[in-house]
């Protein structure tokens, strides 16, 4: 298995924040976003691909992240074109994390374990329980398959999945028809199962004022976290 940050974006409601860096790549507590999640992908990966677009010659100049992929256009395109890249690159199974999000390792090793659980054969979505409509959801019906993603009345996707080699072929046919879509469209298309996960274990940073959340939240106890 193989993890892959989705990063190219630059995080436009961080403000100045992102001036000069990508939403990934804010410093904070001495330490990036992008160097959290790959701690956090290491011990479940063979290796982690970042995906970079927005002012990447400063990211790959400042930081050097290991095994960059360099979305060209970044800015006409949402988030389907770049894990596209990364599935077209790298044949094999992806562990997928958005740039913006920070998750409690357990979580992570719970959903490695789901996965393992079905011997790879079906992509794995986490989801943040307690049904809503305004932020991007997933539906599942009663045997447990993703059925629907979107604006809609369903279970906030948490920023993290697993996106199976068996279906590597239908999710680039599926991505490459919606680059203008967010990359959650290819689970109600291909065989896809929900991870429930406590939202006091998931973070997402959106606005400045999250930065101090992150903050908080990384020194809780009941927190596991790179």
């Amino acid at each position: 298995m193989r993890g892959v940050i989705l990063a190219a974006g630059r995080g436009g409601r961080m403000g100045h924040y992102t001036d000069d860096v990508p939403k990934a790549f804010l410093e904070f507590d001495g330490r990036t976003l992008y160097d959290r999640q790959h701690a956090l992908l290491e011990p479940h990966v063979d290796g982690t691909s970042v995906v970079l677009g927005y002012r990447h010659e400063t990211v790959l100049d400042r930081y050097d992240p290991a095994d960059p992929i360099v979305l060209g256009g970044w800015d006409r395109y949402e988030n389907a074109a770049s894990l596209l890249l990364a599935l077209r690159r790298i044949d094999d199974d992806l562990l997928v994390i958005n740039g913006d999000v920070l998750v409690d390792e357990r979580e992570i090793g719970r959903l490695v374990g789901a996965f393992d659980a079905h011997d790879g054969h079906l992509n794995h979505v986490g989801c943040i329980p307690g049904v809503q409509d305004t932020e991007t959801a997933i539906r599942w019906d009663d045997s447990g398959r993703v059925t629907a993603y979107g604006l809609i009345e369903g279970h906030q996707h948490a920023g993290f999945g697993i996106v199976s080699s068996d279906h590597r072929a239908a999710a680039i046919r599926i991505l490459r028809e919606r680059l203008h879509d967010w990359y959650p469209c290819v689970y109600p298309r291909t065989p896809t199962h929900p991870l429930l996960i406590p939202a006091d274990r998931h973070l997402e940073i959106n606005r400045p004022c999250d930065l101090e959340r992150a903050h908080a939240w990384l020194a809780s106890e009941r927190i596991q976290c790179a």
